[in-house]
């Protein structure tokens, strides 16, 4: 099986539809780790990021945290919201979405805490 990344580039502005990358069906963490890649490597290059998912049938919290939860860890909400643009995505994809992001700017935002917190009870201090 051949795989096609398939990028559109008009200045300092990629898209990146996922569907010609993974398939019509967005279901697992590696699947959101080669796009979480992808979406870097723009911003590594300076560019705007818009990450299309139509044409997708299926997309699940698996590959939604690996893909773009996980954008967190490296970038701020402010930088994401300047240079990552989402198309494609009807309304119940997006309120998962939607739910991701929360979370995961949470928990970047609070790891040390997290981390800590989960130190402690399992070592009973």
């Amino acid at each position: 099986m051949i795989q096609v990344m398939i990028f559109f580039k008009v200045g300092d502005f990629m898209t990146i539809k996922i569907v010609e990358y993974i398939g019509d069906r967005a279901t697992d963490m590696k699947q959101g780790d080669k796009i979480c890649f992808l979406i870097k490597e723009g911003f590594h290059k300076g560019e705007i990021v818009e990450l299309d998912f139509a044409g997708l049938k299926t997309i699940l919290f698996t590959f939604l945290n690996n893909a773009i939860g996980a954008l967190y860890k490296d970038y701020g909400s402010s930088f994401l919201n300047q240079n990552l643009k989402i198309v494609g995505l009807d309304d119940e994809d997006l309120f998962i979405l939607k739910r991701v992001t929360k979370r995961a700017k949470e928990y970047h935002e609070n790891s040390d805490k997290v981390t800590n917190t989960l130190n402690d009870d399992l070592t009973g201090i």
